[in-house]
């Protein structure tokens, strides 16, 4: 079977996404320290069908999962508050569930597009739940931007899949292809912060990065089904809460007293805390430019004082 030009492997999705971080740069042209956040990635549901081994799911007694889902209400809290900031970059629906599990997801995609029209809205999912009438709702109804559609079973999930998606234009899906005979299943794995033990990370790939600065905490901020904001996206054991976006402002979770710590030690590549001293992810892909405008936002800060 002839792959279709959909589908990408793990480094044209590399490219995808530093041309997606090119264009939202641009398109938040807002003077403001905010003007860092480029993507926000919304965990909107603790459910999972599948067990994948390179996912911390893949133990439930490492990450079990339990029946809570963000609300249409939370979202939409969420995305007035983003939209009261000039939010034009990317919402990824995301996390650490499968979204079309939470009952209420086309609504929370509604939510999203109503009051951030000109952000890129995008999900992910396994595509286990996923009908043609699902498809078209989401995309042709709801806003969404871009689907994609995750493959873990094998080549001939595409022939199904592209009859569930035949009537939905290319440019609004992609398939990621993660089955066994593609190498590291289509990732770039790492162990989720330690959290997983058994995807074989090596431990030289920790200590290697130790030095190293990571900007996932300057341009990527993670929100947590019941509106808690991680420090990090890559931090599954839940171990900084920052703030809470259906609390607090944008602002204050952004350059909360927790948040503005661990960025200052990651500044200096200081690694040291939990859970970045366990990490295997590198970092420094993404984010560039949004790592340099909050630390000369630091410094203007010191400056004044």
């Amino acid at each position: 079977m002839k792959i279709p030009t959909v589908a990408v492997d793990q480094y044209d999705f590399l490219e995808h996404r530093r041309n997606q971080e090119a264009a939202h740069w641009s398109r938040n042209t807002k003077d403001s320290p905010l003007r860092s956040i480029l993507t926000v990635e919304i965990n909107t549901t603790e459910l999972c069908n599948r067990t994948c081994v390179f996912c911390p799911r893949h133990d439930p007694e490492v990450f079990p999962n339990r029946n809570l889902h963000m609300t249409v209400k939370g979202a939409a809290t969420i995305a007035k508050e983003l939209a009261n900031n000039d939010f034009k970059g990317k919402i990824s629906l995301s996390g650490f569930g499968e979204n079309l599990l939470n009952p209420q997801f086309p609504e929370i995609v509604s939510a999203f597009r109503e009051y951030l029209p000109d952000a890129t809205i995008e999900c992910n999912t396994n595509g286990d739940r996923l009908t043609k009438e699902y498809a078209e709702d989401l995309i042709s109804l709801r806003g969404l931007d871009i689907l994609y559609i995750n493959l873990y079973d094998g080549i001939e999930q595409m022939e199904h899949f592209d009859e569930v998606m035949k009537d939905i234009p290319q440019d609004r899906y992609k398939y990621r292809m993660h089955w066994g005979d593609f190498e590291k299943h289509g990732l770039i794995l790492n162990n989720r912060s330690g959290v997983m033990d058994w995807v074989g990370v090596e431990e030289s790939s920790v200590t290697a990065l130790q030095g190293k600065p990571c900007h996932y905490p300057f341009y990527k901020m993670f929100v947590d089904w019941n509106g808690d904001v991680l420090f990090c996206s890559n931090d599954w054991g839940r171990e900084h809460v920052v703030g809470n976006l259906l609390q607090d402002s944008l602002y204050d979770v952004w350059f909360s007293k927790p948040m503005t710590k661990i960025r200052k030690k990651l500044m200096k590549g200081d690694r040291s805390m939990s859970p970045c001293n366990k990490c295997s992810v590198d970092g420094s892909l993404f984010g560039k430019p949004s790592f340099d405008l909050v630390k000369e936002h630091y410094e203007n800060i010191n400056n004044r004082d």
